[in-house]
């Protein structure tokens, strides 16, 4: 967002870090929403992450409203062994980034490449996305209908069942799918420890997800009810009515959406009838309806009973309601960045 007269800039950034986001802030005096990944919390620099939220917190002490959009869910990677992206960093692959489907099958297959691939993941070098922890690599969508069981089984575990080494369990299983095997590498916000801080965090905004675009693979999307079942009910990071309040009025008054967020006479009856016992999302799962029959992946809310928006009723919990006309409206109008109704919003 941004603009004249909105008052809030995001900005999605690699290495920009806070001190050079202030910068920004103090000069057009807008409210700063960042998206980094150094960010997201990482086991092999765990105070990394905290540094970035404190460094936030502290320009906002300055009059400097800066703050980290931050996702509650482990940060995934999809992929397939046709473009397996997450262990480029390892020599192994230093060769053999560029080749076609039927060279990969040929060098997977070597025995050569699979002992140097081992070797590279005993003394991985420090930085690399993928560290050997077999653990954070999912079956995601599996090709053939007799691996359907592997759906959403880690490489580790499925390699423990099966009594042999998880690469060769991940690579034969390529192998025999063509290199179309849907994979997840779940390797950033992965430790539940690391990322409470930061979910928890006065510079935290919970309000990033792929909301999900990588159709293909994943579904990212569904943080708002996988934040209320794990990070709420499961770990009791936050009580419910502060849980409610980060995934609603927190980012409306953050954002400075008016007459949403809270229920209140003359706002938007935007509202989330659900069952704190049970509210959740179910584990991914395939469908075929896209245009021509194409695969996505899916989660099912749980423990949801209806979602209404401006008043009227369109998802009971199992059916979309077909209606003639959306009851959603463009947002077109924005509070102030400073302005006293904004502020008391998102404290």
């Amino acid at each position: 967002m941004g603009g004249p007269g909105r008052g809030v800039v995001e900005i999605s950034s690699g290495p920009i870090l806070p001190d050079r986001m202030e910068e920004i802030a103090a000069r057009h005096g807008r409210r700063i929403f960042m998206s980094t990944a150094v960010a997201l919390y990482n086991e092999q620099y765990p105070q990394r992450a905290l540094g970035v939220f404190d460094a936030c917190a502290a320009a906002q002490t300055r009059g400097n409203e800066l703050y980290i959009q931050i996702t509650c869910q482990p940060l995934s990677f999809d992929f397939t062994l046709a473009s397996a992206y997450p262990f480029y960093s390892h020599p192994a692959f230093d060769p053999i980034k560029a080749y076609d489907r039927e060279q990969l099958k040929a060098v997977f297959r070597d025995r050569s490449f699979r002992e140097s691939f081992r070797t590279d993941l005993r003394n991985p070098k420090p930085g690399t996305v993928f560290q050997g922890n077999w653990e954070r690599v999912i079956v995601a969508a599996p090709v053939m209908g007799k691996n359907a069981g592997l759906a959403d089984r880690t490489i580790a575990d499925i390699a423990r069942e099966a009594g042999r080494d998880p690469l060769d369990v991940l690579l034969d299983l390529g192998l025999e799918e063509d290199l179309n095997t849907g994979l997840i590498g779940r390797f950033f916000n992965a430790v539940d420890d690391g990322v409470e801080p930061l979910v928890k965090h006065k510079a935290g905004v919970i309000a990033l997800s792929d909301a999900g675009a990588h159709l293909v693979y994943l579904c990212d999307a569904g943080f708002g009810l996988y934040f209320l079942g794990h990070w709420v009910r499961e770990r009791g990071a936050f009580d419910l009515p502060e849980g409610v309040r980060r995934l609603t009025s927190h980012q409306a008054g953050l954002y400075g959406i008016p007459d949403r967020g809270s229920i209140a006479v003359g706002a938007c009856a935007d509202l989330l009838l659900f069952d704190p016992a049970t509210v959740g999302i179910s584990a991914a799962r395939r469908v075929n309806d896209l245009p021509g029959g194409g695969p996505r992946t899916i989660r099912d809310p749980v423990g949801v009973h209806g979602v209404f928006v401006n008043g009227v009723r369109v998802f009971d919990g199992r059916d979309y309601a077909k209606l003639d006309a959306g009851p959603g409206q463009v947002l077109d109008r924005f509070l102030p960045a400073r302005s006293p109704q904004l502020g008391a919003a998102a404290k």
